[in-house]
């Protein structure tokens, strides 16, 4: 530092011995050195000669470490300035690298004047090569274009009567697949309407030879016997067919079959029903005394007659309680199941009800209201079977309403059956 005063040293040089300093591994030797300071001087000689050569030195060690230790800084400082310097470089570098590429986006990207906007519009504008090459491709006023070409064809083979599809699908004409096919199909329903009138026939042929003979009877008998055969399956109740047994009278076989209530069932009461199947005409009374004779044929409590339609009794049809028992009056050739079920149900209520007491409070007012409506409703379900004769489009509407009408019936029949029992029951309880 300015002010401070530094010794100075001089060697103790002579013409022959300059001063001399050997370097020898970790250690320095000195020779021929003089170092001229009153001050320094002064200090060393207040030493004792002992220590003199000790603090010369770390005196010098003192001095080396202090010349190493300076050195080290000014090194730091060059590296220090070296390095601003770099990052000044560095930046201003930066600063052109910047403008450089500020300038190249600029002309490569900017909205005005740069290149790929520019490219982009003139292959993807709207007045770009894209957008003239689609219109051109698609533009369906021009022929020659793919949607114009594609109209030609669809139009030739979809469009008009004279189109090859048209023609494909025409049966009327003889090139067309489907003329084979129209055909085959008008010949097949030549035969089916010409099996259907020699069934037709056949049938009317072989009801007219029923007619005529005894087998008819027979037919009509067995038929609703197995209708009733069918209809007691899911009942306590069975049917046996009786009609070439003599039963209680000598020598009488008079009822075509026997009815016994709760039949599978040991432990209840028995009761029985007389079924007459008859096809042919009868006065009122040889019908009642038919009946009567019937029931005490066969010990039963009440008389079932089945009628064929030609052979009721006016007033019969579908079904009547008579004193002797319940007339139903069916189609022989296909007797109706929900008038046999009616007519079997309403004679089996007329047997319970004798079977209890004449006087068991049954409300037979009631019963023959609901026998006056089911009436009606029958006379509906023939008018449905009339108009299933004639194979159209109403066909399954009216064999809906039939199914819906044979429904309520059997409804009708439960409705008597309850109105029975309840008056039965109330008789007892009295």
């Amino acid at each position: 530092m300015s002010g401070e005063r530094v010794p100075e040293i001089v060697p103790i040089s002579s013409a022959s011995k300059p001063t001399q300093v050997e370097i020898v591994g970790d250690r320095i030797r000195v020779a021929s050195l003089e170092v001229v300071d009153r001050a320094l001087a002064g200090f060393l000689e207040s030493r004792t000669p002992e220590d003199r050569a000790e603090t010369v030195e770390r005196a010098m060690r003192v001095g080396l470490m202090a010349l190493q230790s300076a050195s080290g800084s000014i090194d730091v400082d060059h590296v220090r300035r070296a390095f601003d310097k770099l990052l000044a470089d560095a930046s201003e570098s930066n600063k052109k690298a910047t403008a450089e590429v500020e300038e190249i986006l600029r002309k490569t990207f900017a909205n005005e004047g740069g290149a790929l906007p520019a490219t982009l519009e003139r292959f993807l504008g709207d007045k770009g090569a894209l957008a003239l090459f689609t219109k051109d491709l698609f533009d369906e006023n021009r022929r020659d274009s793919a949607l114009g070409k594609l109209n030609t064809i669809l139009g030739t083979y979809f469009d008009g009567d004279a189109s090859k599809l048209a023609h494909l699908l025409d049966p009327t004409r003889e090139a067309s697949p489907l003329s084979g096919f129209r055909a085959e199909i008008a010949k097949r329903f030549d035969d089916v309407l010409l099996k259907i009138v020699e069934l037709d026939a056949s049938q009317k042929a072989a009801k007219g030879e029923r007619k005529k003979g005894t087998a008819k009877g027979a037919d009509f008998e067995s038929r609703v016997i197995a209708e009733y055969t069918e209809l007691l399956r899911a009942t306590n109740d069975e049917i046996e067919g009786t009609g070439g047994v003599a039963g209680s009278i000598p020598d009488s076989k008079k009822g075509d079959a026997v009815i016994t209530i709760n039949g599978r069932d040991a432990s209840a009461s028995v009761l029985r029903i007389v079924v007459e199947v008859k096809d042919k005409v009868m006065t009122g009374p040889a019908i009642e005394k038919e009946l009567a004779e019937a029931r005490e044929n066969r010990k039963a409590e009440i008389a079932l007659m089945v009628f064929s339609e030609a052979a009721a009794p006016a007033g019969a049809s579908p079904f009547v309680i008579s004193r002797h028992g319940v007339y139903c009056v069916v189609d022989p050739e296909a007797p109706d199941v929900a008038i046999l079920e009616a007519g079997y149900r309403l004679a089996r209520i007329s047997a319970l009800i004798r079977a209890k007491s004449e006087g068991s409070g049954a409300d037979l007012s009631a019963v023959k209201d609901a026998i006056d409506a089911l009436r009606s409703r029958l006379d509906s379900v023939k008018e449905i079977k009339k108009t299933l004769t004639a194979i159209d489009s109403t066909t399954e509407k009216a064999r809906d309403e039939l199914d819906a009408l044979r429904s309520a019936i059997v409804t009708e029949i439960d409705r008597i059956e309850e109105q029975v029992r309840a008056s039965s029951a109330a008789a007892h309880g009295r």
